[in-house]
């Protein structure tokens, strides 16, 4: 008997994917966590019935998310990853030899705990780097206290529901432009062209009162809503100055240098809307 996860995070569209064995399922005082193994994407992580990554094509949300800022910096030192639990973005940004140090501001410990025992083989074990720590608490206290901080911040979170509505506010990206450096940048997770695009409209004119040079792309990833996800680059740096920099060492997955610059070629009936 063939066991299929069907998504339904939008009332008109579902996606479905084969299970081969549930790996973990558990209630936590913030979500319901699950880890499956499915064919053809491994292993995946969901998340209060959305799916959060898999083993498969996890490379292009967390390469795209953590490399496009990066490089604009250039030389970036401290790095703050809000959410990402998983160790996706972690393990991407402890690739650059001049990170001294990179925070991870994860509300649940047990995507942590889980994301360890089920996803070494993809992101190994990030943690252990000395430059990585782990804060279990809520990102919006932290960064409060942390003003002028971070060469570049990370916003690796889930979709706008429950808990995660408040990390798609204008409040939360007045705080975290406040936590950068004056050069520095940050990327967010910012939904799909074709179902939020009334949202990435106004998270763009909040993140355009803010930065010079705030800017939406996009990554092609199946197991997404649509097949895809958008962030939104924010900053006074341009994000082309990322196209002078050369990639860190091992990059042979997703991101080169045509991949960086096409993200943020945009369809004509989303860029009308964006940027009108």
């Amino acid at each position: 008997m063939s066991i299929w996860f069907t998504e339904e995070l939008h009332p008109y569209y579902r996606k479905s994917v084969r299970v081969k064995r549930v790996l973990a399922d558990e209630q936590t005082q913030y979500q319901h966590i699950q880890v499956v193994e499915t064919e053809f994407f491994g292993n995946t992580l969901i998340l209060d019935g959305i799916i959060q990554l898999t083993e498969r094509d996890n490379m292009g949300y967390h390469e795209m998310i953590v490399h496009v800022p990066m490089l604009a910096v250039g030389v970036p030192k401290r790095v703050l990853i809000v959410g990402g639990g998983d160790g996706g973005s972690l393990q991407q940004v402890l690739r650059y030899p001049s990170v001294k140090e990179a925070v991870v501001c994860e509300l649940d410990q047990r995507v942590v705990d889980l994301s360890k025992e089920y996803f070494a083989a993809s992101f190994g074990d990030p943690w252990a780097d000395p430059r990585a720590k782990l804060l279990v608490r809520d990102a919006f206290g932290f960064l409060e206290e942390n003003p002028g901080q971070f060469d570049v911040i990370i916003s690796d979170t889930t979709d706008p529901i429950g808990m995660a509505e408040r990390l798609f506010s204008d409040e939360f990206y007045k705080l975290m432009v406040r936590a950068l450096t004056p050069n520095g940048a940050a990327s967010t997770q910012c939904e799909q062209p074709f179902f939020d695009t009334a949202l990435i409209k106004q998270i763009y004119q909040s993140a355009k009162s803010l930065t010079k040079n705030p800017a939406y792309y996009y990554a092609n990833i199946p197991t997404y809503p649509g097949g895809g996800i958008g962030f939104m680059y924010v900053s006074d740096t341009p994000w082309t100055n990322g196209l002078k920099a050369p990639l860190p060492p091992g990059m042979n997955n997703y991101i080169n240098p045509e991949v960086h610059k096409a993200a943020f070629a945009l369809p004509e009936f989303f860029r009308k809307e964006l940027y009108k």
